[in-house]
């Protein structure tokens, strides 16, 4: 009888069970993986959102209303609707040049919670900020922090996808 064959078994047994292990988590971990891989549509829209972002953050208006369709609609917290990228882009133009909003600083910065493709030329974009240190032009006062969330309705217009919907809705902290 031959001495190594209890060590070869073990040795075996180790290496087929060295391999269901694997197979158990590549297995579980690929569809994940392959899951969290944004499609091109996805990275396109994140791109337009960042470009965005940019524009709010150099507090430039032209930039912001240039991710917007023709016609798009904004509304705000406060209740004002705007009608069309023109529109969007005059308001954000007086909004962005007063000192109490330009004191505002984000201190989370925006971030996209749900990204939904609801068919090949439309999504819905999901995200919020938080911003502190802005002041009230007119009374000079302190504002309250804003924690605002967005909806962005996304087209794809010609193969660039616009935004063609958003609005803004901050949460109200009462004191």
């Amino acid at each position: 009888m031959n001495d190594n064959l209890p060590r070869l078994v073990l040795k075996e047994f180790t290496v087929r069970l060295k391999a269901i292990f694997l197979a158990a988590i590549l297995t579980t971990a690929l569809p994940w993986a392959t899951a969290q891989q944004p499609t091109p549509d996805e990275a396109a829209i994140r791109s337009v959102l960042a470009h965005e972002a940019e524009g709010w953050n150099k507090f430039d208006p032209h930039e912001v209303a240039s991710v917007f369709t023709a016609d798009a609609i904004w509304q705000n917290p406060f209740g004002v609707r705007l009608h069309g990228r023109a529109e969007i882009e005059k308001f954000l133009t007086d909004l962005l040049a007063r000192p109490g909003y330009r004191a505002g600083t984000s201190t989370v910065p925006t971030k996209i919670l749900d990204l939904r493709l609801t068919s090949p030329t439309t999504a819905a974009v999901w995200s919020d900020e938080k911003i502190e240190g802005l002041v009230n032009d007119i009374s000079g006062n302190p504002m309250q922090p804003r924690h605002s969330y967005y909806l962005n309705v996304m087209v794809k217009q010609n193969g660039e996808w616009k935004i063609s919907d958003a609005i803004i809705m901050d949460i109200v902290h009462l004191k």
